[in-house]
């Protein structure tokens, strides 16, 4: 067999896949770097450690066992098999060329790969045509990169088989030590060196074999940036490059006022908006479904489908790609001098593709920003972040919005509650409790910010109540800032309303400040989140529990003990807030379970894939019109447990879980951690509580 135009061919072939494929591929790069700076290079042994285990090892993907599985043995059999690639591109120049030092346990390995790949891709097919997920969109595209990868697991079975089964039957010397430790392949070798066929057809078939391999990586190589797998070269990079603060912080809007002042757009209207590293989101969606399905907003009948909000953008950003590239190679200059007037800005700016327009701001104002989507997503989508950054330009620059949520703006605004009640009552709750102030009290161990909830809503007052028992109980040091304190800012940055969010945290950072605040405690993982994870962006550093990871603290140190009780089983709700944002799930089970009597059941979406109760994202201060109410849907979730008690830790989630046993007509009781320990915990007499004035080491 003579082998010299193989390396012709092989040259030509590259250069034009290799060459269509850089064009597309310079597009795309093109494309990506209109988007706004983002700095998403710091932290790389951090981001490494990622990689290796949302990336390499494939974490999330188990999520879904099933389907997870056989994602993942393509996924890492393409990892191997990719040394096989580069091979045979090789042999094209060197006939004779193997690994060195690896050559006999990569045939071993190789073999093995190419089965299971090949099995995996059966099961795809399997579940695409006869399973049939609700979640997944059907194309043929899908059908045939399936049918690709299915082919290059054949053709180099075939390849080897009928290669070297020729030159074998041809008593070629050395021929059968090339597959002696390839399992299948020498297996397939020695069958036809043992059949009727003629060893110089079967070489010419091994050949047909092999340029078909090469042809169809080229093929599926140039196929990748004009479909969805695009995430086979994205995914990668794009967790690498994915965030690393803490999950519960929006971006930051710097230099708010001076935006303001000047009428600069906020948020997310045109495809310019976006950052790089959000444009990367749109070109990694595998289009799974994952956060469609987990979706409360979408399980519950509202128009919000995250996977169709990221496509949708996505294929906004393609339709305009050109006219986009050009506009960012000439650049709207901003008026210096009056070198360049409003109107002609103004007109410039209309010519860009209104990408926002592509959005249904019904679903946009449905999220409950639970994170669910994003918790799903194996390859790391910041679902929320963009829908954030859209009600960020709806509301401060084209001042729309849900017509309820004036109302609470404008409460916000005036009162700094949600509810509108008067600002100067909200340290009424603890009259005649003999509560310090931080005035009274500078420099305590723990602050309580008690929050809006706590401070105004009746049924919230009493979990205040029963956490402040608690606190003295267990002999801990604390202090509340009374009627200075102000709302923390979490509704009006959900709403999109930044500036007022910035102006909120600035207060409560200086009063904490002047106070001497070092450590906080929270009943509201809403204002959890905001103190721990946002106020830092604006100076406030401080170290932040939610009660019940105080609790926890205290029980384990000993300064909680309980009363016997009688049994009760207890079905514990996550909030997102505390679990999926900050990755609480232990505490608030741990301090249950060390109550007698209680016996602590789950309901089938508990912990990451618990559903939200529909208050999230200020959804708390709108109403429900369209589908079911997410409140009805948790509930329902928890009553199927058949439980005495629906336990939560969060104001926002006992509003909804009560509201939904009443709508059922269940004789259930929803309560607080708090309110639960505080019932059953030993008090102690006074004297002993005044002498345990050391509170929990901070952790």
């Amino acid at each position: 067999m003579q082998y010299e135009y193989r390396a012709l061919l092989a040259s030509l072939l590259l250069l034009v896949g290799l060459g269509l494929f850089a064009r597309t591929l310079l597009g795309r790069v093109r494309l990506l770097l209109i988007g706004r700076p983002e700095q998403r290079w710091n932290l790389v042994a951090d981001r490494a450690k990622r990689l290796f285990d949302i990336g390499i090892l494939q974490q999330k993907m188990f999520k879904e066992p099933a389907s997870g599985v056989i994602h993942a043995l393509t996924f890492w059999g393409f990892c191997i098999l990719g040394l096989r690639t580069v091979q045979f591109f090789i042999q094209a120049y060197s006939p004779e060329f193997v690994w060195p030092l690896i050559e006999i346990p990569y045939a071993i390995v190789k073999d093995v790969t190419v089965a299971v790949v090949l099995l995996s891709i059966l099961a795809f097919f399997y579940r695409r045509l006869v399973v049939r997920p609700a979640r997944i969109a059907y194309s043929g595209e899908a059908l045939l990169i399936l049918g690709f990868i299915a082919m290059l697991m054949v053709t180099e079975f075939l390849y080897e088989g009928l290669h070297f089964g020729g030159l074998i039957k041809a008593h070629v010397a050395g021929a059968a030590d090339h597959v002696a430790h390839a399992p299948i392949g020498g297996m397939l070798a020695n069958h036809f060196a043992n059949s009727g066929l003629d060893p110089v057809l079967m070489q010419q078939l091994g050949e047909v074999n092999y340029w078909a391999h090469l042809a169809i990586v080229l093929t599926f190589l140039n196929l990748l940036p004009l479909s969805k797998h695009f995430h086979v070269i994205t995914s990668l990079p794009n967790v690498f490059l994915s965030k690393l603060e803490p999950k519960g912080a929006l971006s930051l809007v710097t230099d708010i006022e001076t935006k303001l002042e000047n009428e600069v757009p906020m948020g997310l209207s045109t495809p310019k908006d976006l950052s790089w590293k959000q444009i990367l989101d749109l070109y990694t969606c595998t289009e799974c479904g994952r956060c469609e399905v987990n979706c409360p907003a979408w399980q519950s009948g509202k128009p919000l489908n995250p996977k169709m909000m990221i496509l949708d953008l996505r294929d906004h950003l393609y339709d305009n790609a050109s006219a986009l590239v050009a506009a960012a190679a000439k650049p709207i200059e901003v008026a210096v001098a009056g070198d360049v007037s409003d109107k002609e800005k103004q007109q410039a700016a209309s010519q860009l593709p209104k990408l926002i327009a592509q959005v249904n701001m019904d679903a946009v104002w449905s999220c409950t920003t639970c994170r669910s989507c994003s918790e799903q997503c194996p390859v790391m989508i910041e679902h929320v972040d963009k829908i954030m950054d859209i009600r960020r330009h709806m509301v401060m620059t084209r001042n729309e919005f849900p017509k309820e949520l004036a109302t609470t703006l404008k409460n916000l605004e005036s009162k700094s509650n949600p509810w509108g009640m008067a600002s100067g009552k909200r340290a009424d709750w603890m009259k005649g409790m003999d509560i310090p102030t931080l005035a009274e009290n500078p420099n305590p161990e723990w602050l309580y910010y008690v929050g809006c909830a706590g401070s105004f809503d009746d049924r919230a007052k009493k979990i205040t109540v029963a956490l402040v028992k608690i606190l003295k109980e267990s002999g801990v040091s604390f202090a509340v800032i009374g009627k200075k304190e102000k709302c923390s800012g979490d509704p009006a940055r959900r709403i999109g309303q930044e500036y007022l969010f910035q102006e909120q945290a600035k207060e409560n950072i200086e009063t904490m400040k002047e106070g001497g605040v070092r450590k906080v405690i929270t009943s509201c993982p809403h204002c959890y989140n905001t103190i721990k994870n946002e106020y830092p962006q604006l100076g406030g550093d401080f170290h932040v529990l939610h009660h019940t990871q105080l609790i926890d603290e205290l029980v384990k140190s000993g300064k909680i003990t309980f009363k016997q009780g009688e049994h009760q089983k207890i079905v514990f709700h996550d909030s997102c807030y505390l679990g999926r944002y900050n990755d609480e799930y232990d505490a608030p089970r741990q301090v249950l379970q060390a109550v007698p009597g209680v016996e602590l059941v789950e309901m089938a979406k508990h912990k990451q894939t618990g559903m939200c109760c529909g208050a999230g994202g200020a959804r708390m201060y709108m109403e429900e019109r369209v589908g079911q109410r997410m409140n009805e849907v948790r509930t329902d979730q928890a009553l199927a447990t058949k439980p005495e008690v629906i336990a939560s830790s969060c104001p926002f989630c006992m509003t909804m879980l009560s509201d939904g046993v009443k709508r059922r007509e269940a004789e259930v009781k929803t309560l607080d951690i708090a309110e639960i320990v505080a019932e059953r915990m030993n008090e102690k007499p006074p004297v002993a509580a005044q002498e345990a004035q050391a509170g929990p080491t901070e952790s």
